[in-house]
């Protein structure tokens, strides 16, 4: 179990990943799917943008590049599977429902935080 300053460090690094460029971790992944073409930044983007104004494609590299930090943050260095990430993106799709003002990067470190399997 994750210390309680090691949570805030993973919240605090998942909270800083409010660029919307995919370098760096991914350099060696395929370009195509980790491109984020959403133009606002991830700490500006609310749950109402998520689940209405972005694409499919849109919400799965947010959802990726949020993983990515908090598992980083984490110490782990490998990408998380697709089906994680498919479920992270759900799962910020079900926390946003009731909470369109909320920011992304809360209810992506809120959920990333609640449920350890993300951190595998």
């Amino acid at each position: 179990m994750r210390t309680t300053t090691a949570a805030f460090l993973a919240a605090g690094l998942l909270l800083a990943a409010t660029g919307c460029s995919t370098t760096g971790d991914r350099a060696a992944a395929p370009a195509g799917k980790y491109a984020q073409t959403w133009p606002t930044p991830y700490s500006s983007t609310t749950c109402g943008d998520y689940l209405t104004a972005m694409d499919h494609h849109q919400r799965w590299a947010l959802a990726a590049d949020m993983l990515v930090g908090a598992r980083k943050a984490d110490g782990l260095t490998t990408l998380p599977a697709d089906t994680d990430v498919d479920r992270f993106e759900q799962d910020m799709a079900t926390a946003c429902q009731p909470i369109a003002t909320a920011k992304t990067t809360e209810i992506g470190a809120s959920i990333y935080l609640m449920d350890t399997t993300y951190s595998h």
